[in-house]
């Protein structure tokens, strides 16, 4: 017996003796049908599961009252009438607080400069306070000046912010890190 040459004639010739095989057959209908029929059911016993929570009947009118033990201090419950039942109030959520530091209403306003009340000096500085979360300054720095720029007004007012106590931020009702930015005025009157 030789090895089959494809370049010979006959060589695609089909054996007439050789058994007929049919080819498989798709069963992927009867799979999708039987995967369709569980979901089916499936879905039936969920719902049906969902909707048997009956409340239980109220009690019928002809039933014998409920009478309490003599040492206990209730009154009678009857049974013909169903205890009225007080839904549970939901706890109110606490409104979330969120606020910026503020300073304490004890704080000491910077004191007018000597050298700069004599010049005439006046004007605003604006400081702005980092406050931590316990109300104490940990930076403070100018950011704005209106009418004359003196460094007394500033150093006075920067000496003053840095001994300040504030009421610290707020986030969620919580006691958090912030800033301010606070005026201060310098008039001679």
């Amino acid at each position: 017996m030789s090895t089959p040459n494809p370049n010979e004639p006959g060589y695609n010739r089909v054996d007439p003796d050789a058994p007929v095989v049919a080819p498989p057959r798709s069963s992927t209908a009867l799979v999708w049908i039987l995967l369709l029929v569980a979901l089916v059911s499936l879905g039936l016993w969920w719902y049906s599961r969902q909707t048997s929570v009956v409340p239980p009947p109220a009690p019928a009118a002809t039933e014998t009252p409920v009478i309490a033990d003599d040492t206990a201090s209730a009154p009678a419950v009857r049974a013909d009438r169903p205890a009225a039942v007080k839904p549970q109030a939901k706890p109110k959520p606490t409104p979330a607080v969120t606020r910026d530091p503020s300073p304490l209403a004890s704080n000491q306003q910077p004191k007018y400069p000597g050298q700069a009340l004599r010049s005439g000096v006046e004007g605003s500085v604006s400081v702005r306070i980092e406050v931590d979360a316990t109300g104490t300054p940990t930076d403070v720095k100018v950011v704005e000046r209106s009418g004359e720029r003196s460094r007394d007004l500033d150093r006075a007012v920067l000496d003053a912010a840095r001994k300040w106590r504030f009421e610290p931020a707020m986030k969620n009702g919580k006691a958090v890190a912030g800033a301010v930015i606070l005026p201060v005025e310098f008039k001679s009157e």
